[in-house]
């Protein structure tokens, strides 16, 4: 009998402090009751010994933001296309027109600034290309690669402001090697298989950067002569009055870079005896972007200028979009470049 006393005194003893807590415990839920009535009856309706671990219970779904660090959301963040403020960027839209340096057959615009006359270089345009890529082939028939892989795009607003922000950037996340990948991977999908190179040849020197991707490409042709075609994947820099230009277009509610092929001519000292051959391909596959992506291609610009082009007679230079582009935008480009490029190759 005294035992048992002792244990009620003691019970006693901790009664209040079992009370005290069950009432704070209460206070949430009074809380919420207030907001969610019927939610909250009929909870305590249906509660029993049996259901009440797997009872519906209307207070889950609240929080109480005043009692913690509150946290901002960004898992529904629209900001990769969207360019950081404090970078002075201007969206515009190169259109393209004929003139006495533009020259147009079908679909397709040329930018000739070489010595050969209007009708000599539209009769090279849009002629048949003197090669054909093997469709689903074990051996590569493309091969993607950048003499400078650092170029980058304007940071995005969720990127922090950089006042000395160089648009370079060795991350391959974030670089050109990324584009490369996003068309790598598109024309994998659609049977022509093409490899890629990640090589940094503008880092940690700029200088010498083509003598370096020139060697990168003949040991790629060395060890692959199935290669046919040799891309390489740049992006512009355009800038007038201090502010950056964006050349960009919209299509079906989303943004592209625009694109711009170079391919280069001999003025007779630059060893490229097969130019030709690689602005036939480069009109070709032009003209196939016209089609699918109308105004996505600016004029391919036709000019003496070598960029390795001697190495193959499927090599051009692609610009895709300016430092002004997002990421974003440069990526949509290189997927719709890679598919027209393979519907090219598809009609070749």
């Amino acid at each position: 009998m005294q035992k048992i006393t002792k244990i009620f005194n003691t019970a006693l003893f901790f009664l209040p402090a079992i009370i005290l807590i069950s009432i704070l415990s209460l206070i949430p839920r009074i809380v919420v009751s207030a907001i969610n009535p019927l939610g909250s009856f009929e909870y305590l309706k249906n509660v029993s010994i049996t259901n009440i671990a797997n009872g519906v219970n209307p207070f889950k779904d609240f929080s109480f933001d005043f009692l913690s660090e509150k946290k901002n959301d960004t898992s529904h963040s629209n900001s990769s296309n969207s360019i950081n403020p404090n970078y002075n960027v201007s969206e515009e839209f190169f259109a393209s027109q004929e003139s006495n340096i533009v020259i147009k057959k079908d679909e397709c615009y040329v930018k000739n600034l070489t010595h050969l006359n209007s009708s000599e270089v539209k009769s090279i345009m849009l002629s048949p290309v003197g090669f054909k890529a093997e469709k689903n082939s074990d051996n590569p028939q493309i091969l993607i690669m950048h003499t400078h892989a650092t170029e980058s795009y304007v940071p995005t607003a969720d990127m922090p402001f950089n006042p000395n922000y160089a648009y370079r950037n060795t991350d391959t996340n974030l670089n050109m090697v990324a584009v490369g990948k996003v068309m790598t991977d598109t024309l994998n999908k659609l049977g022509y298989n093409t490899i890629q190179d990640s090589t940094l040849h503008d880092y940690p020197s700029y200088n010498g950067s083509y003598d370096k991707s020139k060697e990168t490409v003949k040991k790629y042709l060395e060890k692959y002569p199935s290669i046919k075609i040799v891309l390489d994947i740049h992006r512009d820099a355009v800038e007038r009055s201090g502010t950056i230009i964006s050349p960009t277009v919209t299509l079906d509610g989303t943004k592209y870079a625009q694109i711009m092929i170079i391919s280069g001519a001999d003025n007779g000292y630059m060893n490229m005896p097969n130019y030709k051959e690689n602005l036939k391909f480069a009109t070709t596959v032009q003209n196939q972007i016209s089609k699918t992506y109308p105004n996505l291609a600016r004029p391919i610009l036709f000019d003496y200028r070598n960029y390795n082009q001697q190495l193959t007679t499927g090599s051009i230079l692609v610009e895709i979009g300016t430092h002004g582009s997002t990421l974003s935008q440069a990526k949509n480009s290189g997927r719709a470049f890679a598919e027209c490029l393979a519907k090219a190759l598809d009609n070749m």
